[in-house]
């Protein structure tokens, strides 16, 4: 028997490698992962759906957890699409789970924050099998003063001077609940939680900790470089192909966010207004 086809709105978890991509949004005469995801669906379906992601990753820039929001009709269910879209996808994009939303839903207006993470690789030599995905130095980094700095960067603050010239938001004003570095051996990660990101926000955030663990900036200069609300004081931007968008937060998941209590930034606390679903 033949299921009814169906118009439906879905959110999709989407994972990928930006190794050979020149980010999500789609670029002339270039690959980008939303083109591939819009070529697979038009195999799928007969047309290419608007994707709208949680984020806009840059060029090389990878994702475990994008979050895209679509409407499309077929006949699939949360579990067909997998596996239909599986097939239909190179082996560095993969769509992990399906969810039917409400009429109106869109990944990027009703996400509540995210997390991503940049990863280091700290040795004389480059790791073959890492090399695409951490940022290899061969200087020693002060962690414990790295530690200290990233605490500056907690809470509410104006991150003029963390990001790039042709970022287009209308205001660099941003809240961070997280802002952690930590070390296992070699390898280092610097994980950053907040409600949105200016362009190379985090990457900036990362070339100036990276600073303070060479000894090149202190970290009470942190504090100073916010208040400046000038590029040109804070570090240089970390390379991109270490940066992974981990995880997009909505109301459903926000157990996973660990949100400070008593947080106040727009869209949280969550009201009707903010999700009507």
């Amino acid at each position: 028997m033949n299921l009814e086809v169906k118009e439906q709105n879905w959110r999709l978890w989407v994972s990928y490698d930006g190794t050979k991509y020149c980010g999500w949004q789609m670029q002339p005469l270039q690959a980008s992962i939303e083109e591939t995801l819009q070529n697979a669906f038009y195999q799928l379906v007969g047309y290419k759906p608007v994707l709208t992601a949680a984020g806009r990753t840059d060029s090389g820039v990878h994702a475990r957890g994008q979050a895209v929001s679509v409407q499309f009709s077929s006949r699939f269910d949360e579990k067909k699409i997998l596996l239909a879209l599986e097939s239909k996808l190179p082996n560095d994009i993969a769509v992990w789970r399906a969810d039917v939303m409400p009429e109106g839903f869109n990944a990027k207006r009703h996400s509540i924050g995210k997390c991503y993470v940049y990863r280091i690789y700290q040795g004389p030599v480059k790791d073959p099998f890492s090399y695409l995905t951490y940022w290899h130095l061969r200087q020693a980094l002060n962690v414990k003063v790295m530690q200290h700095a990233a605490g500056y960067f907690l809470g509410e603050h104006d991150f003029e001077s963390f990001r790039s010239a042709h970022c287009d938001a209308a205001h660099a004003r941003r809240y961070l609940w997280r802002v952690e570095v930590r070390q296992e051996n070699q390898h280092l990660e610097i994980e950053i939680r907040g409600n949105a990101f200016c362009h190379n926000m985090v990457r900036i955030m990362v070339g100036t900790l990276v600073e303070v663990g060479l000894g090149r900036i202190a970290p009470t200069d942190i504090e100073k470089i916010l208040q400046q609300k000038d590029r040109k004081l804070a570090g240089r931007t970390a390379p991109a192909h270490a940066l992974c968008l981990e995880e997009v937060y909505y109301p459903d998941n926000l157990e996973n966010a660990k949100i400070p209590d008593g947080a106040c930034f727009p869209r949280f606390p969550v009201t009707k207004d903010t999700w009507g679903f």
